[in-house]
């Protein structure tokens, strides 16, 4: 029989449920059949008290009796007709979905299954239709920017003009620069289930970035500053292909302009904006030359930003075969990058390992899981392998290995690798353990407790005691 309303929050039912579901095809129809007919016996009886009527009531409004109705609210039934069915949701002002459904929805729905769940409002208290319909007046800035933007979106061909001004702040609802911008209300207001709203916005938001500057000018009042709100919320729609689009057009512009110019023609606010937006809306490798420049020179001719941009853009891309090779790449450039620019041989150490460590912390901070760190891990492997792999970018990367859980990332690696990945991980911790050392006298302070144990743990996780723990998890 179908589970008691007292039991839903046992720990352990759904997979009870689910071993007794494969006894077998008989249990799984009886089961089902049983669990249906409470919860539509169940659901009429709910619907009926919601609205304040007795059996007799509804059995009137459909044309019955108050016995027929007390019938079709008893589980033991199970024979109720479509036609019967139709006839109740008419008069409750909903509508009838019958559907398959897989038992895995059965096992959440039996386990969760509670009376006030199966409520539901009539069509003219739906809030949804009286949201669509603007019936209500709206309370919160939020429902009333939603509101605003679904009624923009609808048109046949929206306002771009409107768009703009919103971006400035110019006709949203209660806004207060105090309190927000543009780009936090616009993308704040509107739900993830609006897929529509978003697809017009992303569309017309591109729009907006190709468009001539002399066709823009009229609409804004300080262009560089609209461009940052404008970028912000391409940041904001996350990766679509218009929104890429549009930003590689004004990319391709701004760089034109610099060639002819030596001035990109956006400003250090919209320079700033489009370079996080690219950061953020990528959909293949386009860019990659980019994030490269970043990596090994350090700056790009125009656009802002240090060399661990480039580092957050190859993060953004998408995954390709050699994608975990390329990051671990990055890393490595990184390290000669920090080498080139550092003069004085005795901050090379200190300098070098703290801003590899701050873009390993980068890499970690999307990737923490063993199995990224495992991949990642491999990627760098096969650069030491080639000899390109130096030691401070080794340390850095193995740290950052140890302080997400480096023994996961031994034990999900394959067995012929699981050797060299506790090789690697042990070596760079030992060199770690030196720098940190060093770092400590060089600075010449006191060692507070929290340093002294990261020292005591590195030291322990030096070469000989780190092989030895990681050997046991090779076995």
């Amino acid at each position: 029989m179908p589970v008691k309303k007292e039991e839903s929050c046992m720990s352990g039912f759904e997979e009870k449920l689910a071993k007794n579901l494969s006894q077998g095809q008989d249990y799984r129809d009886a089961y089902s059949e049983a669990f249906s007919n409470e919860y539509l016996a169940a659901q009429i009886q709910v619907l009926r008290k919601q609205r304040g009527w007795t059996q007799a009531q509804l059995g009137e409004k459909i044309g019955s009796n108050q016995g027929r109705v007390s019938v079709y609210e008893d589980e033991e039934y199970g024979k109720w007709s479509l036609e019967t069915l139709r006839k109740m949701a008419a008069v409750f002002g909903l509508w009838v979905k019958v559907s398959f459904e897989s038992h895995g929805t059965l096992v959440h729905e039996a386990t969760h299954f509670q009376p006030q769940k199966l409520l539901r409002n009539g069509f003219e208290e739906d809030a949804e239709i009286r949201r669509w319909l603007e019936l209500d007046e709206p309370a919160s800035r939020e429902e009333k920017t939603l509101r605003m933007i679904a009624r923009w979106a609808r048109a046949k061909q929206p306002d771009r003009s409107e768009l703009a001004g919103w971006l400035q702040g110019f006709g949203l609802p209660d806004f207060d620069v105090r309190e927000s911008t543009p780009v936090q209300q616009l993308p704040e207001s509107i739900p993830e289930c609006e897929d529509g709203i978003w697809s017009v916005l992303a569309r017309e938001s591109a729009g907006l970035m190709t468009a001539d500057e002399n066709e823009i000018a009229p609409l804004v009042r300080t262009l560089s500053v609209f461009r940052e709100s404008l970028f912000g919320l391409a940041k904001a729609l996350g990766p679509r292909a218009e929104i890429r689009d549009g930003l590689q057009v004004v990319y391709d512009r701004a760089w034109r302009r610099f060639e002819l110019e030596g001035w990109s023609g956006l400003g250090v606010e919209g320079e700033e904006g489009l370079l996080d937006a690219m950061i953020h809306n990528q959909l293949d490798g386009r860019w990659k030359e980019i994030w490269d420049g970043y990596l090994t020179g350090a700056t790009h001719l125009f656009l802002p930003g240090k060399t661990r941009t480039g580092l957050q853009g190859l993060l953004g891309m998408p995954e390709t075969p050699g994608y975990w090779r390329e990051m671990a790449r990055g890393i490595r450039d990184l390290e000669r990058t920090f080498m080139k620019t550092r003069r004085d041989q005795l901050d090379i150490t200190l300098d070098v390992m703290s801003e590899l460590t701050k873009a390993v912390g980068v890499v970690f901070d999307s990737w923490g899981d063993a199995k990224s760190a495992q991949q990642l891990l491999r990627g760098s492997i096969d650069l030491i392998g080639a000899g390109s792999w130096g030691m401070y970018a080794q340390a850095a990367w193995a740290y950052g290995v140890r302080k997400r859980g480096w023994l996961q990332a031994v034990r999900v690696a394959e067995e012929m690798e699981r050797g060299t990945f506790a090789n690697a991980i042990a070596s760079g911790l030992k060199f770690y353990k030196e720098w940190l050392l060093a770092w400590s006298a060089k600075i010449n302070q006191e060692l507070t407790r929290l340093q002294q144990e990261e020292i005591e743990g590195l030291e322990e996780d030096s070469q000989e005691a780190s092989l030895v723990v990681m050997g046991k998890a090779v076995a």
